[in-house]
Parts: C-alpha cells; sequence; structure tokens
C-alpha cells in the first residue's frame, strides 16, 4: 500500500518540482492567462471526454451515488463549524477542505487497493466531487453563487452536456472524442507547474503553518468519518464503503489551488496544505486498511 501511494504521488512530485524550477529560472508560467486556460478549455474538455469515454453509469450505482452526496454535505456542515473556530476565510477554505483529490490519486489508488471491481465505483465518486468542485468549488471562491453565472461557468457547462449526452446514450463521434482527450490532457501538466511556480514563491512568513498542520489532520479525518457515516446510513456493500472512504480521505485537490489563483485567494495556503494533506492521507489509507482486515 504504501509503494501504491508513493507510486501514485511521484508524478505529481516530479511535476510540481518541475513547475518550481522552471518558475525561478524563467519565466514560463508567469503568464496571468494560464489559470484561464485551463478552466475555460482545459477542464471543459478533460470533463467532456471523461463523461462521454468512461460510460459512467450513475442511475446503476444510485446508493453509492446517494451516500457521496450524503457525506459531501456531512463535510460541508462540519468543515463550516471547523472553519470558524480556526479563523481562517470560509470562501476559500470551505471547497478546500470538503472536496479532496479524488482524480489523479482517488482512482489509481482504489483501482491499486481494490482491483478492476474498484474502478467504477472511484469513477463515479470522482465524478461526483467534480461537479462539487465546479459548483461549490467555483461558487465559494468567486464569491458568486448565482446558478445562472455558475451555469454559464464553462466547466459547468461541460458537466451538464457531457451528462445529458451520456445519459441519452448519443453516439459521439471518435475524432471528436480524441480532440477532447487531446484539449483535456494539458489541464493537470499546467495545473502541477503552477503548484509548483506557487511553493517556490511561497512566502514562508505569510503562510500560517499552525492552523495549516491542524487543517492537513481534519482534511482525510472528516472525510474518514462522514464516508463511514453515510456507508453505514446506506448500508453500503464492503466494496463501495472502501471505494467511498478511500476517495474521502485523499488530499487537498490541486484543483482547489488553481482556482484559488484564479479567484486571487491565499495561495501560500492553500499549496501549503496541498502538500501537507499527502503524508496524513497516507495515515487514513492506513487505517481504512487495518478497518478492513478486523472487519
Amino acid at each position: 500500500m504504501f509503494i501504491t501511494f508513493i507510486a501514485a504521488i511521484m508524478p505529481v512530485l516530479i511535476v510540481a518540482s518541475l513547475g518550481a524550477w522552471l518558475s525561478v529560472k524563467t519565466a514560463y508560467l508567469d503568464d496571468p492567462n494560464l489559470p484561464r486556460l485551463i478552466v475555460n478549455v482545459g477542464m471543459p474538455c478533460l470533463l467532456l471526454h471523461s463523461m462521454l469515454a468512461g460510460h459512467v453509469d450513475f442511475l446503476g450505482m444510485g446508493k453509492l451515488v446517494a451516500a457521496s452526496l450524503f457525506a459531501l454535505a456531512g463535510m460541508v456542515i462540519v468543515s463550516f463549524v471547523v472553519i470558524k473556530l480556526v479563523g481562517v476565510r470560509i470562501r476559500y477554505f470551505l471547497p478546500v477542505l470538503v472536496n479532496p483529490n479524488t482524480g489523479n490519486l482517488g482512482i489509481p489508488i482504489a483501482m491499486s487497493l481494490l482491483g478492476d471491481q474498484g474502478l467504477a465505483g472511484a469513477v463515479i465518486i470522482s465524478s461526483i466531487i467534480e461537479i462539487s468542485h465546479f459548483t461549490l468549488g467555483i461558487g465559494c471562491m468567486s464569491g458568486t453563487y448565482s446558478p445562472k453565472r455558475l451555469l454559464a461557468n464553462p466547466p459547468v457547462i461541460a458537466l451538464v452536456t457531457g451528462g445529458l449526452l451520456s445519459g441519452f446514450h448519443v453516439p459521439i463521434p471518435h475524432f471528436v472524442l480524441q480532440a477532447f482527450d487531446l484539449l483535456g490532457a494539458i489541464t493537470v501538466p499546467i495545473m502541477l507547474l503552477m503548484l509548483g511556480r506557487s511553493l517556490a514563491h511561497m512566502k514562508v512568513h505569510e503562510a500560517h503553518w499552525g492552523r495549516l498542520a491542524v487543517l492537513s489532520i481534519y482534511r482525510p479525518a472528516i472525510g474518514l468519518l462522514m464516508a463511514w457515516c453515510a456507508g453505514t446510513l446506506l448500508h453500503l456493500s464492503a466494496l463501495h464503503m472502501a471505494n467511498l472512504m478511500i476517495a474521502c480521505s485523499m488530499p487537498v485537490a490541486v484543483l482547489n489551488y488553481i482556482f484559488s489563483v484564479r479567484y486571487n485567494g491565499p495561495v501560500n495556503d492553500v499549496a501549503g496544505l496541498t502538500f501537507l494533506t499527502l503524508p496524513t492521507a497516507l495515515i487514513a489509507l492506513v487505517i481504512i486498511k487495518i478497518y478492513f482486515i478486523a472487519g
């Protein structure tokens, strides 16, 4: 399990390290339009490709979908209280603490620990978390809670369009899917390069390390607790319970960082928390393993 986790995060660390080096040696990552390119082009294409090429059956996994929504709702409520107590800004930290990295970490880890039978559940949960990113995440960080403006956001449009096309089984030409795949492929690398840039330029004295340490423990802990509560309440199977617990205990998503850059948030704190939650998420995975062995 430790090797699996390390193998999953090593590409993240390598690309982020390259971003840090490039930001010191070059001006490649200084263009302020990079975050806009990702949000307006890369992410919508990535979402459309994953939904249309993956043939995700949301209706066939109704209980897992409901449990995922319950877990998210629980994390929102508890995190709201914790944020008030810790003294950070709700606008920026609520989505950071609620939405974990279920994409480039959660899915490969679930596949490795649960096998091929765990893939479908991992994709379902990741898709729901993605919806939360582009509704709760963008709504909070942009300070805009108007449904009309949220629905005009390119990633949200992509989610709705992809859901409708997939739900009605509309055939999509292969060359269109390939175009979405090519454009979507720019998203994660540029996000990680920019994360590395932020870490390289982080002003250590401006980061609230005490608060970040507390929140780095809280993030996987609340995810585990809410996933267990939701799974127990809805009587999920052991496989789906494990899927949900793995997904909800993942580290802070890099996507939260890109939104923080885009909407002028506390970039240093979000970047620091993104990396601080990597080791605490590993501890959470050990707890999950022990729980299911004991069970």
